[in-house]
């Protein structure tokens, strides 16, 4: 890449922290999100609804986008905790779930003092419920150009669609970009079109021999194996389901529909192996096991010949 290219790179990165935080005063700090937390959660033991209510519109709006310090996994159990007391008191049940399953997945140990939630209280209810509440589907993240997000405390986590998130994003540098709030519904922003922040040196893949390299292709080869197994297997069933007598008549469309699509996939899938092998093979008879230099061919000794003497 041509150094003025990367100069440009970098210096859009070391831009984006301060696009981030255009909307924030000041930044704010993880003790004055507690302390508000605290404030709000209080507030809910003594029934005083409008200081709930103000406190956590104030963190999600005012704290929580300034914070400019990494968050323990604890602290943002706290703020979906305050967000679920929000949700319950406005009558939002599943949003006060979903952020209750989302507290849990953080501090799976924590439970609330009595002094601030009773045992007649129906938000215990909400709370236990929340632990078998669906999470959603994956979301991959992609992070920055080197470097990565934090998605509830887990660095590069993916994101689940149904699960409320606190995402913070890492620039180069460590540098922190952005703390956002995710609610279920929302996308979650790409910061790059690389998926999960691989690389090449991540999966032991220099990148000065990759092409040359056997190795890749062999691994490429055996996923596509597999994936072709897979695939075939679920073909099978479905086909077996369209076949079994007591499928409804309403059914059998989806099942055939399904059989050919993975029937399809487990044949493109399988070729696709044999493609892989084939650089493989080739790449390694050509540069060697590691794509780094020719292989060692080991000749046999020359047979010695035979001197025949001719009688006369």
């Amino acid at each position: 890449m041509k150094p003025i290219l990367w100069c440009a790179i970098i210096a859009l990165s070391l831009m984006v922290p301060q696009m981030g935080h255009a909307a924030c005063q000041e930044n704010t700090t993880t003790l004055q999100l507690e302390q508000a937390i605290d404030i709000g959660v209080e507030a809910f033991g003594r029934l005083d609804t409008d200081t709930l209510l103000t406190q956590a519109s104030k963190v999600r709006m005012d704290i929580l986008p300034c914070v400019s310090e990494k968050l323990t996994r604890q602290q943002a159990a706290a703020f979906h905790r305050l967000m679920a007391m929000e949700a319950f008191i406005n009558g939002n049940d599943e949003r006060a779930i979903a952020e209750f399953h989302s507290s849990l997945r953080l501090d799976p140990g924590y439970n609330f003092p009595e002094t601030i939630v009773d045992s007649g209280n129906p938000l215990l209810a909400l709370y236990e419920s929340a632990a078998s509440a669906p999470d959603g589907d994956a979301e991959p993240v992609y992070p920055p150009i080197g470097g990565y997000v934090m998605v509830s405390g887990v660095r590069n986590a993916p994101r689940y669609s149904d699960t409320p998130a606190i995402v913070q994003v890492y620039g180069p540098g460590d540098l922190l970009m952005e703390t956002r709030y995710i609610q279920p519904g929302q996308a979650l922003p790409k910061w790059s079109d690389n998926p999960m922040g691989l690389t090449a040196e991540d999966l032991g893949v220099s990148r000065a021999v990759v092409l040359k390299d056997p190795r890749p292709w062999f691994l490429a080869a055996g996923v596509a194996t597999l994936t072709a197994g897979v695939f075939y297997g679920i073909a099978m069933s479905q086909k077996a389901q369209y076949q079994d007598p007591l499928t409804p008549d309403t059914d059998l469309a989806r099942y055939e529909s399904n059989a050919n699509g993975f029937g399809t996939g487990a044949a493109i899938a399988g070729g696709a192996a044999v493609v892989f092998t084939g650089f493989g093979i080739g790449m390694h008879a050509r540069f060697g096991k590691d794509g780094q230099g020719k292989p060692t061919v080991i000749l046999s000794p020359p047979t010695p010949q035979t001197e025949v003497s001719h009688g006369r």
